[in-house]
Parts: C-alpha cells; structure tokens; sequence
C-alpha cells in the first residue's frame, strides 16, 4: 500500500480506499482514482482475497447447501436466483447437494473450520434441527433456512405456502367445490407440507367445510408419478372428489393425466390446482393454475440478510415471510352440477 502511495503521489489511505471502492472513495475525483489504480497496475499488485479473509475474519464465499438431488430439481430457480443475488453482494456462491441427512452433516462438519461467509440452506428433514448448523449459528456464521420450521437462532426467508393454500383452497371453494383433495408429501418433506395442510385446513373451516382425511393422501413420489398414483388413491378413497390441490407442479400435472385416464376432464370434470409456477405449468394442456414462486425476492432477502449480519446491521435472526400470487389458467373450473 505504501509502494503504490508513493508511486500515486497520494496517502496510504486514498489508496486503501480507492481499492476497496468504499463510500469513501467517493470523496476524491476520477482523476486521483485512475492513478492510483495506473500505480497498481504499472507496480503489479493483484488483490489477494485470501488475505483479506484473514484480516476481517472471513470469507467472502457462501455456500448454499441443498439435500436431496428432488429437492434441488425443484428449487432449481431458487438457486439460479440466488446466484445472481450473491453476484450482486459480491459474494462467491458454492452450492453443494448432499445425497441424504448424514452427507449434509458431513459436509458441515467440514466446513466448520473454513470461516464461511454465510450459509443458505435448503433441507425439509428434522435431522436439520439436530444437525450443527446450531452450532455455526452460535458462533456467528450467518445461517439463513429457506424452508419453514427453523430452529431458533437460524434466520427464514421462504414463501408463504400456508397463505397460499389457504388461498388456494378458497378459490376452489369459491368456484362451487365441496370435496376438494389435497396431494401431499408429509412423510418426506414434512416442513413445506406441513404448512399447506395448515392452510387447506384453514381455508375449510373458514368455509364451515368438514376436514376429510379421505381427501388427504400423502404420495413418496417424486414429481409427475407422485400426481399419477395420488389421483389414483385420492379416487379410492373418495369418489366425490371434484378438485385437488398439490404440493407441486409436477405432481398437479400427473393428477391431470390420471384424471383424464379415468375419464375425467379437467377441467370439465376436475379441477387441479399446483404450486411453483414451472417452467411446463404455462405450456401443458389445460394450463396449469399454480402460484407462482417469487423466487428473485426469496434470493435477495435471503442474501441480504447474510450480508447485513456481517456488516454488523442485524444481531438477531429474523423471518421473513413472502407471499405468492396465485395465477389462474385453464385447470381450473366451476364444480361439475
């Protein structure tokens, strides 16, 4: 620093503050910026980002970890969005998906003597509240789960999928329908479905509806077969059905197909509703009528937060709930008479 003040004409200072581009820097004119970076380059200094980290105690990468190749399919413009927010903060995203519990603990483990700049997290098990994620938390390491159910001390940044099922289910409701079915996954992803049920059931007894559990079947399938084999039993179950409501696109697109195999057009005969607004949900025939996932502001509140705790503007952890807006296509319709 001292070399390139000599060769700038300038104060070790302006230098430390023209590098870094701090709001300092704004004090001194283009003209004293462009020599001291003329200095830099005629010098041949680089920044060295590793001695940086030493310096402030960290580093300036963030890792965004993902369990389970599913849910990193189905989150894929969450993490796209994410990448671009992390750009913005001048972050360095890493993203690791852990095939099960024990890899993801793992991989933690490892990490935990790296002096990450952040942690963002994607992990619908309990093993992620008994995992060591508490612990980074507690020594400081920003940690921010973008599901719902967090452990205290771990900021949440996610959408609101009760509302939304709320909102859902009422807008069934409003159409004429009575015997409305919910396809779930609460055995496997237990944290986002649990919400939606939460919602569906609100949304009834708003209504004055009875809950069902004959309308409430729970599928392991990932995606489209998930669909497919949850119309199949929900039919079983009760075959007064006149709409679903699914915990993901995929799966409302294989409720369409089983229906229409069954002899039951949508959405003449049955109405589905989805959830996540994918990439396929505009272009299937009917339509799809989903929510769509507000996935570029789940990113940059995500990252903001890691970047305000540590820029020391945010102590404690905070959740922050965002809301989704339900799109009304082609798979939706009044209740058959």
């Amino acid at each position: 620093m001292k070399d390139v003040a000599r060769e700038a004409n300038v104060s070790p200072s302006t230098v430390s503050y023209v590098i870094n581009d701090n709001e300092h820097a704004q004090r001194f004119t283009d003209a004293t910026k462009q020599r001291v970076l003329d200095a830099v380059h005629r010098l041949g200094y680089k920044f060295n980002p590793i001695g940086r980290a030493l310096q402030r105690g960290y580093t300036n990468q963030v890792i965004l970890l993902i369990v389970t190749w599913d849910l990193a399919t189905s989150h894929s413009a969450t993490a796209m969005a994410i990448s671009r927010a992390a750009i913005a903060r001048d972050f360095e995203l890493t993203v690791h998906v852990a095939d099960s519990n024990a890899d993801a603990e793992a991989f933690l483990k490892r990490q935990m003597l790296h002096n990450t700049g952040g942690i963002l997290v994607l992990w619908d098990s309990p093993a992620m509240r008994e995992s060591c994620l508490n612990q980074l938390a507690a020594e400081g390491v920003p940690v921010v789960d973008l599901l719902p159910d967090s452990p205290p001390g771990i900021s949440t940044v996610t959408p609101d999928r009760e509302d939304a099922f709320l909102q859902g289910t009422k807008y069934l409701i409003g159409l004429g329908h009575r015997r409305i079915g919910l396809i779930s996954d609460s055995l496997t992803r237990p944290k986002t479905t649990l919400c939606k049920v939460a919602g569906y059931r609100r949304a009834l007894e708003a209504a004055r509806l009875k809950f069902d559990e004959s309308l409430v079947v729970n599928i392991t399938e990932f995606g489209f077969d998930g669909g497919v084999s949850g119309f199949a039993s929900l039919l079983q179950r009760n075959a007064n059905v006149t709409a679903a409501i699914c915990i993901n696109d995929a799966i409302a697109m294989g409720a369409i197909a089983a229906a229409a195999d069954a002899g039951r057009q949508c959405p003449k005969d049955f109405s589905v509703v989805g959830f996540g607004d994918s990439a396929m949900s505009k272009y299937s025939r009917p339509a799809l009528t989903t929510f769509a996932l507000s996935a570029n502001r789940v990113a940059e509140a995500s990252v903001g937060l890691i970047f305000e705790q540590r820029q020391g503007l945010i102590t404690k952890y905070q959740t922050i709930m965002v809301p989704e807006e339900l799109i009304v296509r082609q798979s939706s319709g009044p209740a058959p008479k």
